[in-house]
C-alpha cells in the first residue's frame, strides 16, 4: 500500500483547522504548497452560501486554494450584499484591501469600476447591481455550485482516528502495553488508573482567567481525569484542559463557541462516574444534565428546588442525581424518569454539601444549621443526626460544609465554619477532631480529598493551605498561601496530585505537587 506524503500533510492540516490553529495552518500550506480545501459538511456549506452567511463561508474558504475567478465572484457578491444592507465601510474595505478585488481591478477594470459606482449611489438599485435576469438568490446558487466543485468533505478528527486504529492494531499484535493512555511523543505507556502516592500540591501548574464581570462559582474534575469543568456567575459551563488552563477545544462545540448555558449562576457542578454527563445546578433552583462530548442538554429538572442549589452529585451507578438547596431540602432525582424520587427533610438552614456513600445506600448532608445528617437512600429516613462542633461552642453551632467520603472506608470528613475538621463514621460517631492553629485559621472555607484519600486539603479564611494526614492523625499548615482572594471553593483531581482553587477574583489557580 502506498500513502502519498501530501495526504499526511492534509491530515495534519485538518487537525490544525479543527483545533483553531489557523496561523500554523496558513504557514504549513504556504511552505508545502499543499492546501486543505475541505469543509465539515458539504450540505451545510452550500446552505450557508444560499443563506448569505458570509462570515461562515469566508472562514471555510480562507485557507483553501480556490481558483481566482471563483474567489472574485464570491467577494463581488459579498460586496454587493453589503452595499444593499448599507454597510458601506466593510464593503469598501473588501473592495480596496483584498487580493481578489485587486486582481479584478487589474484584470477586469470595468467590472471593478461598476462596484465603485454601485457603492457611490445614494440608494441601492437591483437592476444596476445585477446583470439582466440575475437576482441575489440566483447569484448565491451559482456561487454555491462553483465552490462545491472546489472543496471536499473530510471526516472529523481523521488524524486522531487513524492514530487510534494504528494503536489498536499494535495492541492486538502485542506491540504496545495494555494501558489507559500512551504518550506518542515519548513512545511510552502511561496510565491514569495508577497514580503516585498522595502528595500535597504546592506549586502552580496553570492559571485560568475569566473575563471582567465574570467569575467561577463551581468547579469539578471528571472521574476519568480528562477534564475540568467550571460553572460561572453568568450561567456558562466550560470545560478546560487543566494542564494548560485553556479551553478544551478538542470538544467541537466549545471550539465553535456553543457553550453549555444555565439561565442563572451555576452554583453546583458534578460529573457522572463514567464522565459522560455533567450535572449543573443553578441559582434559580433548576438542574440540567449535559452530555460531556457534545454539550447537548440530556435532561432538565425545571423545579428541582424552590431556591438556589448549593451542590449536586451523581449516585454511584449514575442513575440518580442528588441535590441540596437553600430551601433546606436534600432531594434525589431519577435520570430515567426525570422526576424527583426522594425528599430528605430535617435541616433548618440552607444545605451546603450532600453526597452519596460509596455503595449509594446512604446520603450524607451538611447544613448551615451546624448539623450533619445521615439518611437511608431507600426510605429517605434520617438514620443519624450529628452536631460535630457542639462541644466547642454554646447554643449556636458553626455551619458545616465540604463533606468528603474517604475511599474504601466507612468514614467521612466534614469541615465546619470554624478551625475544626471532623472525622465521622457512617453510624454517626465523631471519631476525631482536627483543629488548626489560630495563627493560620479562624475558619475553614473549603476542602477536598487527594486521590487515595491519605490527605485532605483545606483552605482557611487566611488563604493558607492546610492538610490532614489520616495515617498520623495530624493536621499541618503548609507554607503555601493560595493566591486567590476570598476563596470560595476547590476540587482535587481524581487520579493526580492536582488541586484547583477558585474565588470571586476571576481566577482559578491550579496547583500540582
Amino acid at each position: 500500500m502506498k500513502i502519498e506524503s501530501t495526504d499526511i500533510i492534509r491530515l495534519i492540516e485538518q487537525f490544525l483547522k479543527e483545533n483553531n490553529l489557523t496561523a500554523t495552518l496558513g504557514t504549513l500550506q504556504k511552505e508545502t504548497g499543499v492546501f486543505l480545501n475541505t469543509v465539515d459538511d458539504l450540505d451545510s456549506f452550500k446552505t450557508s452560501i444560499e443563506k448569505g452567511e458570509w462570515d461562515v463561508v469566508l472562514a471555510s474558504v480562507e485557507q483553501a486554494q480556490i481558483s481566482p475567478n471563483k474567489r472574485i465572484d464570491l467577494y463581488e457578491q459579498i460586496i454587493i450584499e453589503l452595499i444593499e444592507q448599507q454597510d458601506v465601510n466593510p464593503a469598501r474595505a473588501l473592495l480596496r484591501q483584498t487580493e481578489p478585488m485587486e486582481i479584478m481591478r487589474t484584470q477586469q477594470p470595468d467590472r471593478y469600476l461598476h462596484l465603485e459606482r454601485l457603492m457611490s449611489r445614494t440608494s441601492f438599485d437591483v437592476s444596476f447591481a445585477y446583470k439582466r435576469g440575475e437576482t441575489r438568490d440566483s447569484r448565491r446558487s451559482s456561487i454555491a455550485e462553483q465552490l462545491l466543485n472546489e472543496v471536499q468533505m473530510a471526516p472529523a478528527s481523521r488524524l486522531l482516528t487513524l492514530l487510534g486504529y494504528s494503536m489498536k492494531w499494535q495492541l492486538q499484535q502485542n506491540m504496545l502495553a495494555n494501558t489507559d493512555s500512551y504518550n506518542l511523543f515519548l513512545d511510552k505507556a502511561t496510565s491514569l488508573s495508577t497514580v503516585d502516592e498522595d502528595k500535597v500540591p504546592q506549586r502552580q501548574l496553570a492559571l485560568v482567567k475569566f473575563p471582567k464581570k465574570q467569575h467561577p462559582t463551581s468547579l469539578a474534575f471528571s472521574f476519568d481525569g480528562v477534564y475540568m469543568a467550571t460553572g460561572s456567575m453568568d450561567g456558562f459551563i466550560e470545560i478546560w484542559n487543566y494542564m494548560t488552563g485553556k479551553l478544551a477545544t478538542e470538544l467541537k462545540y466549545q471550539a465553535d463557541g456553543s457553550l453549555m448555558l444555565m439561565e442563572e449562576a451555576v452554583t453546583g457542578l458534578a460529573f457522572s462516574h463514567n464522565s459522560n454527563f455533567i450535572c449543573s445546578g443553578a441559582l434559580d433552583g433548576k438542574i440540567k444534565i449535559w452530555k460531556t462530548k457534545t454539550g447537548t442538554c440530556f435532561k432538565r429538572f425545571s423545579a428541582a428546588h424552590n431556591d438556589s442549589i448549593a451542590c449536586t452529585a451523581f449516585s454511584p451507578d449514575d442513575s440518580q442525581v442528588l441535590s441540596g438547596g437553600a430551601d433546606h431540602m436534600v432531594r434525589i432525582h431519577g435520570l430515567k424518569s426525570g422526576k424527583m424520587l426522594k425528599e430528605l427533610r430535617g435541616h433548618s438552614a440552607p444545605i451546603t454539601s450532600a453526597v452519596f456513600n460509596e455503595d449509594g445506600s446512604k446520603v450524607i448532608s451538611a447544613s448551615d444549621d451546624g448539623y450533619v445528617r445521615i439518611w437511608d437512600t431507600e426510605t429517605a429516613s434520617c438514620l443519624h443526626s450529628v452536631v460535630p462542633d457542639s462541644q466547642n461552642h454554646g447554643l449556636t453551632f458553626p455551619g458545616t460544609h465540604s463533606l468528603l467520603v474517604i475511599p474504601g472506608t466507612s468514614t467521612f470528613v466534614v469541615c465546619t465554619k470554624s478551625p475544626n475538621i471532623y472525622l465521622i463514621s457512617m453510624d454517626g460517631k465523631v471519631l476525631k477532631c482536627f483543629t488548626a492553629s489560630k495563627d493560620t485559621c479562624n475558619a475553614f472555607q473549603t476542602a477536598a480529598l487527594l486521590p487515595h484519600g491519605k490527605y485532605m486539603l483545606a483552605v482557611s479564611d487566611l488563604s493558607i493551605l492546610h492538610y490532614v494526614d489520616f495515617e498520623t492523625g495530624i493536621m499541618h499548615a503548609t507554607d503555601s498561601k493560595v493566591p486567590n482572594d476570598d476563596i470560595t471553593g476547590m476540587a482535587c483531581h481524581p487520579k493526580l496530585n492536582i488541586a484547583a482553587f477558585f474565588s470571586n477574583d476571576r481566577r482559578i489557580a491550579i496547583w500540582t505537587a
